[in-house]
């Protein structure tokens, strides 16, 4: 929904509803565009072939979920940190990238770009969007 007009068009097909069984309306943010997907794994693609950490060059998934896992801690949240169901170690459980509002995306975006420029990360997506994402 983007407007009131938006709204009384739901009000609209609310009305049409029968009511006789209880309905779920969940009202959330948002996910993530599909913009900001390719923009997210285009900066996570370039951090994966010109970055080390640990000493070796680690793919986009690891990247992604190192890079998620940083930027939620930075953000006041805790991804959870727990003991592996083998008794290996430890798995770190957070949130899907998918799963992420616009403004969250954005704000990801905005940080691994931010991660980036601090590693001498050479872009090589053009930004077709001039840098809006939210």
């Amino acid at each position: 929904m983007h407007s009131m007009a938006d709204a009384n068009r739901l009000f609209g097909i609310l009305q049409a509803q029968d009511f006789t069984r209880p309905k779920k309306i969940v009202i959330k943010d948002q996910d993530r565009s599909s913009e900001q997907n390719k923009k997210l794994h285009a900066c996570l693609s370039d951090i994966a072939k010109q970055v080390e950490h640990a000493g070796k060059k680690w793919d986009v998934l690891i990247w992604k979920r190192l890079l998620t896992a940083a930027w939620l801690r930075e953000s006041g949240e805790q991804p959870q940190l727990i003991p592996a169901v083998d008794g290996n170690g430890f798995d770190v459980i957070y949130e899907r990238t998918s799963k992420l509002s616009v403004k969250q995306c954005a704000d990801l975006i905005s940080w691994v770009e931010a991660f980036g420029a601090e590693h001498s990360v050479r872009w090589t997506q053009k930004d077709y969007w001039d840098g809006r994402y939210d």
